[in-house]
């Protein structure tokens, strides 16, 4: 039997002291499009408010394209989102009217209308705004036609809540946090109780009408036991799943805002860690991104999240600015194997996001010998491929449904009859792209070294 020895020069993926910190699970806009800005800070504000409106702990934050903004015949205003802001320490909502004009809901109003405190908000695209007014002990029904936050009427019989998620279907979710529970609403009457959470703070919903849902799942997760934990609940309120924060290795952690994309991935800000974690659908931890400073990718306490899932817009604000993402991907623990009995290759690696990848087979010159794989899409978490002697992807005979284990099964037989990989000096090179809006933009590319002899 012919003896092999696979080895593996794996540098990139090993950061040393002193590199640039760069994940690519989040990326930057292009510059035209962000018009230079992708981090907001106190000066912006500033400028655009003539002091009117200062930082003071800003909260939750909530992003839609609204229809009425909507020109059929345009598809090139499609991204211009209607963002909400919550500026707590001052009771003021801050939104946009236009991509270049702001307003500001909560400075002048007197009696009912006055916010106490307010801190998560949701937004759906008919217009129909809800914001948590945690020190009035409610939630607050608003509506945007267009370019002005009108007051519809307040949500009672609540104590402190801290968040508020509103499904396509305009079914509303509100963390009752005092009350250790979840409320829903539906046409603003109470429908469901959710009881037994422990002070339920950040939410966040989907159902199965969302146009933006690759997946068109119906569930809601909830923040609770002090943002220590994250569970996932079908819309009736059964629990689906659970996860704690210590199980993600980080047990100091305090989970605030949650907000869901495309694939109904589900991001989580972590106040204390400085950090967004990012899970799949069923709860899977696939990264941690950021981490503690002012500079790019860094966040000082993040609070509020959102996403407009069409084209994987992010937006998330810490203490001292509101930042602007596109999701991107990013590939972590590449390496290579000896598949044994036969002996082809096995390559595995693991993605932060649904991702096209191109797989190139380069020899000891740097000539291309072969793309076994060519923009073809992978979800996201563990990746495995087995290649044979001609480079080629072995068979697969069946898959495992995106979302569940990912397991590959091969006819044992079939591999039996490949030819094997030849001895000598490979490079593989992997390139990966998100599915939407940083597509056309943003891609990476690593690569390893391979000896085999």
């Amino acid at each position: 039997m012919l003896f092999w020895v696979l080895f593996i020069f794996l540098m990139a993926f090993t950061p040393l002291p002193g590199d640039k910190y760069d994940p690519t699970t989040l990326v930057y806009p292009t510059f035209l499009h962000t018009y230079g800005v992708r981090k907001a800070t106190a000066k912006h504000l500033f400028l655009y408010m003539q002091n009117r409106v200062k930082v003071r702990n800003p909260q939750g934050i909530a992003a839609t394209r609204l229809d009425v903004w909507d020109d059929p015949k345009d598809a090139k205003d499609d991204d211009e989102i209607t963002v909400y802001g919550v500026n707590s320490g001052q009771d003021v909502v801050i939104y946009n009217t236009s991509m270049t004009a702001i307003a500001v809901y909560g400075l002048y109003e007197r009696g009912e209308r006055r916010l106490n405190q307010p801190t998560g908000i949701a937004a759906h695209r008919s217009g129909e705004v809800y914001l948590a007014d945690t020190g009035n002990n409610r939630v607050v029904h608003f509506f945007n036609p267009g370019r002005e936050l009108k007051w519809v009427r307040p949500l009672g019989g609540m104590s402190a809540p801290r968040d508020v998620a509103i499904s396509a279907d305009r079914t509303v979710y509100v963390a009752d946090t005092g009350n250790n529970r979840v409320l829903v609403f539906r046409d603003d009457q109470q429908v469901q109780s959710w009881d037994k959470l422990s002070s339920p703070s950040g939410i966040a919903a989907t159902d199965s009408t969302e146009p933006w849902s690759y997946f068109k799942d119906n569930f809601v997760v909830v923040i609770d036991r002090n943002g220590q934990r994250l569970q996932k609940f079908s819309r009736t309120g059964r629990v689906l799943k659970t996860i704690e924060a210590a199980e993600i290795g980080q047990p100091n952690a305090k989970f605030m805002y949650v907000a869901l994309d495309y694939y109904n991935n589900i991001f989580v800000t972590d106040f204390n860690n400085h950090c967004v974690h990012k899970f799949d659908r069923d709860l899977q931890h696939l990264t941690a991104y950021g981490r503690r400073g002012g500079g790019d990718k860094e966040f000082i306490e993040p609070r509020g999240i959102s996403i407009y899932r069409r084209f994987g817009q992010l937006l998330v604000d810490d203490r001292e600015s509101a930042q602007y993402y596109w999701i991107g991907t990013d590939v972590l623990n590449l390496r290579a194997a000896a598949y044994p009995d036969p002996k082809l290759l096995q390559l595995d690696f693991f993605l932060t996001e649904t991702s096209y990848v191109t797989l190139e087979i380069l020899d000891a010159s740097g000539n291309v010998l072969a793309k076994p794989m060519d923009k073809t899409l992978r979800f996201s978490g563990a990746q495995q491929e087995l290649l044979n002697g001609h480079w080629e992807p072995a068979a697969v005979l069946w898959t495992a449904p995106a979302g569940s284990d990912k397991q590959r099964h091969y006819d044992s037989k079939a591999l039996q009859k490949m030819p094997r990989v030849a001895a000598g000096k490979y490079v593989l090179r992997l390139t990966i792209s998100a599915t939407y809006s940083s597509y056309k933009y943003f891609a990476k590319t690593v690569e390893l070294p391979v000896v085999i002899s």
